[in-house]
């Protein structure tokens, strides 16, 4: 049996911000983030940053780092350029899986109309090599722009509870289930929803409710929204070069946000490599590039430095062009 997208889209997300909620709550975020910054000056706390950002992005945690960053950042001086090099960073670390951000999910349940089509292998092994040319370049760009500026020191200490970890670890191992396609282990969205929903009654109690990012699930709305208008009034009809799909989930983005079109690509091209690089990259075009760049616009202390934001637009637009063809 299958299920329209949006519903799909929505329980997983649930599911996701349920498991980042928990792992908030279980401040081990916070303690590696402090281990890092501890004695280190700007240039080698971002780089290391960077390199936390990939690993932990790709397990729904955006918004969770995000968040954290814009904390940290108050302890440096180049404030606006080093938070744009981290959220940039972790938008795109976060593209390393089916489930890292709220793009990938839509995407990987579209095109298989309702349920995943692309094993969690198949999609990293796709993927990896944006990933890895990502962090090199990230790390690069922090090596050459970030000055090394003493940072500001605290006296407080953060304590990590393991409670919270193993909760939101059970959680993604569910998703992970759901996202295992023809796997021994795999779920089903009932299987999910049945396992993940009886779990999170048993155990979540009230603290991680509390912590969930509710803005997440602004985009989930759209999805509705977006998916019966084209189910009702379809796209069948228009064909189009691929390079024109390809520009319209890159630098389409800057003025349509490379969420919205994460739910419209899917009914024009069933080439997933295409949809997912384009909008990848395309998460980084400017202030609507993404959902995490307009939320820490409309909600973040500290300004991000959007020319740069471009700049690195302009950078990996190319390098995702060489990686797409040379794969191909």
């Amino acid at each position: 049996m299958t299920i329209h997208p949006p519903i799909a889209y929505l329980f997983v997300t649930l599911m996701l911000a349920f498991a980042a909620a928990s792992i908030k709550r279980s401040k081990v975020i916070d303690f590696l983030g402090e281990k890092i910054l501890k004695d280190k000056n700007e240039q080698t706390a971002t780089m290391m940053l960077i390199g936390l950002s990939h690993v932990l992005a790709p397990f729904f945690l955006s918004f969770v780092l995000i968040s954290s960053f814009e904390k940290w950042i108050l302890r440096f001086q180049e404030k606006e350029k080093t938070l744009t090099i981290l959220v940039a960073s972790t938008i795109m670390g976060s593209i390393l899986t089916p489930f890292g951000n709220l793009r990938n999910i839509f995407i990987s349940i579209a095109l298989g109309k309702g349920n995943p089509t692309l094993s969690i292998y198949n999609f990293v092994s796709i993927m990896l090599p944006l990933w890895i040319a990502s962090l090199l370049v990230f790390l690069t760009i922090a090596y050459f722009i970030c000055e090394k500026n003493k940072i500001k020191e605290t006296s407080s200490t953060v304590k990590w509870r393991k409670a919270e970890l193993a909760f939101s670890l059970i959680l993604l191992f569910f998703v992970f289930g759901y996202f295992n396609v023809d796997k021994h282990y795999s779920l089903n969205i009932f299987g999910l929803i049945i396992l993940g929903g009886v779990f999170c009654v048993a155990f979540m109690g009230t603290g991680p409710l509390k912590a969930v990012n509710w803005w997440l699930f602004v985009p989930v709305g759209v999805s509705f929204v977006v998916y019966y208008l084209l189910y009702f009034f379809p796209l069948t009809d228009i064909r189009l070069a691929p390079w024109i799909i390809y520009s319209a989930g890159s630098i389409g983005s800057a003025g349509f946000s490379s969420n919205l079109l994460s739910f419209i690509l899917p009914t024009l091209t069933s080439n997933e490599k295409f949809i997912l690089y384009s909008i990848s990259v395309g998460s980084l075009a400017g202030i609507f590039g993404s959902y995490e760049a307009i939320w820490i616009w409309a909600k973040g202390r500290t300004k991000i430095k959007w020319s740069l934001m471009f700049t690195l637009f302009a950078i990996f637009l190319p390098i995702s062009l060489i990686i797409f063809f040379l794969r191909r």
